[in-house]
């Protein structure tokens, strides 16, 4: 009944919008929307249903990461952009918090729902690329288990939006080829551009797209068209508002990631060491080397043979995948999820090839084949899982990077008894030397203290007045906390008359210490 309800309104759409194999963009999206065999589609179904039932309970039963609490931070400060990222990130938190609470599960409804959707378009896109059930269901299956794709799925991180908008471009854009729709451009250019919002990584999408018209004879004619530069604008218009908040504040986020955050850039021994350290761990060994197996294999199909598919999987991904590999190889800054994004599309043909090429091939392909890379990438990510539930594997504290979901809460309340004594005698404020401390102040005081970070280093905090000790009045106290992670400061160095220290709060998973919080009274500040 409701699919025969919404028959004229998707009727009016394909009408203006026009059909890919006889889907409208919203079926591609949802595609519950179309009747479908409940039969063929039942591995993808259970699929989505357990993963979704995985990430809604580690959503409720983690803390925050440090990273999450200081982008729901930013959603308390609505802004068209922020000095590390574009807004959307801040937004998506915005409004599922103000419908569920600053809670963990408030904070991560949006990323669960991108998540979702993401994984349901990658499914359909791949069965229209393919045709074949088998092939849709491997493709979902991988991009569900392997690690990067995983374990970051619930969490409010602006990889979430990011994800979406990227496939959903490359979508749009198949469509276009697909139905030589002009007005399509106008569609792709508004989502780029709301994927421009969510993190400048999108900007690879146009040198994809221009890749693949450029080595297209037969698609080589929209370079000449008016709609393809009226979508780029129009993704310009969109991205318009993080131009506008830059050239309010001096430029500061082209500054910060093309000059501060790149300094002592070149090619050296730890951050290449990192990078491919990062990828064996965020895509699992034998995901990584199938994928730049793929890669080759689609290029080599696309330029020798000629194939369509081939050169538009190759385009969509290899220049996301180069560029960023070398910007996470070479920055002293870089992160190993960088170019993990890119892979989409290699791992929606990496089933092809598993059904179509592979079969009885030699026995090194056959190491790269479906149970192997599949099993090793669930192995990673339920070791993964597991680890941030319970310690099984034994870590140093500080080598486990899953004791940082751990002791806030206690951490916070602490924080709030202290600064509620302070504060009933004297002006009082919380500050850390590490911003992604201060937002889990800010989380995880009852009361939200909004505090001070009073790093060395240009960050979003003071472009909200709290990056240094300067705006507090002469004669206020304050509350200072570090952890563990990092050796306390030489607490001399901040100008106040006197300080105490607190006894310590230790952390304890599993009957042993992983970490402990530091508190500091200080008393009387005398000024800059």
């Amino acid at each position: 009944m409701i699919v025969n309800r919404l028959d004229p309104f998707l009727n009016t759409i394909n009408r203006y919008l026009g059909p890919l194999k006889g889907q409208s963009l919203f079926l591609i999206f949802i595609p519950m929307f179309k009747p479908f065999s409940i039969k063929k589609n039942r591995p993808f179904l259970i699929l989505l249903a357990v993963m979704t039932i995985i990430r809604v309970f580690y959503s409720i039963y983690l803390n925050l990461l440090d990273d999450e609490a200081y982008y729901w931070e930013w959603g308390q400060y609505l802004d068209l952009s922020y000095l590390d990222h574009p807004p959307m990130i801040a937004w998506i938190g915005r409004l599922f918090t103000s419908i569920i609470g600053n809670t963990e599960l408030g904070v991560r409804m949006g990323p669960l729902l991108l998540t979702t959707a993401f994984l349901i378009l990658a499914y359909r896109f791949t069965l229209v690329l393919y045709g074949d059930y088998r092939i849709a269901f491997h493709s979902a299956l991988l991009l569900s288990v392997i690690p990067v794709f995983s374990v970051g799925s619930f969490m409010l991180l602006p990889d979430a939006p990011l994800s979406l908008f990227w496939l959903l471009s490359i979508g749009i854009f198949h469509r276009i080829l697909s139905t030589r729709q002009s007005g399509l451009w106008l569609v792709l250019g508004l989502v780029w551009g709301l994927g421009m919002l969510s993190k400048y990584n999108m900007i690879l999408l146009p040198v994809g797209v221009g890749l693949f018209l450029l080595s297209s004879s037969e698609h080589r004619f929209w370079l000449a068209r008016l709609p393809t530069w009226l979508g780029l604008t129009v993704g310009i218009v969109v991205f318009s508002p993080v131009i506008l908040w830059n050239i309010q504040n001096d430029w500061p986020s082209f500054s910060y990631h093309l000059m501060e955050r790149n300094k002592g850039i070149g090619l050296s021994p730890e951050p290449l060491q990192l990078f491919l350290a990062g990828q064996f761990l965020y895509l699992s060994p034998l995901v990584f080397i199938a994928g730049l197996v793929v890669l080759v294999e689609l290029g080599r199909l696309a330029f020798k043979k000629k194939d369509h598919t081939a050169l538009f999987l190759f385009t969509m991904s290899a220049p996301y995948i180069l560029a960023w590999s070398l910007a996470s190889a070479l920055s002293p800054t870089g992160k190993p999820h960088w170019p993990a994004l890119g892979y989409t599309t290699v791992f929606m043909a990496l089933p092809w090839f598993w059904e179509r090429q592979w079969k009885g091939q030699r026995w090194q392909l056959k190491l790269l084949g479906p149970l192997p890379v599949t099993a090793l990438a669930v192995l990673t990510t339920a070791v993964l899982y597991v680890q941030s539930v319970y310690p099984l594997i034994p870590l140093k504290p500080k080598i486990d990077m899953t004791n940082e979901l751990y002791g806030w809460p206690e951490a916070g309340k602490r924080i709030q008894e202290e600064y509620d004594r302070m504060s009933r005698k004297n002006k009082t404020v919380v500050f850390t030397r590490r911003l992604l401390m201060t937002a889990q102040v800010g989380f995880y005081t009852p009361g939200h203290i909004p505090a001070y970070s009073i790093s060395d280093i240009n960050e979003q905090y003071d472009i909200w007045g709290r990056g240094s000790l300067t705006h507090l009045p002469k004669g206020a106290d304050g509350i200072y906390v570090a952890d563990s992670r990092f050796t306390p400061d030489e607490l001399d160095r901040y100008p106040f008359e006197r300080m105490e220290a607190l006894p310590p709060l230790a952390v304890k998973r599993a009957g042993k210490v992983v970490r402990e919080f530091y508190l500091f009274r200080f008393y009387n500040f005398q000024g800059e």
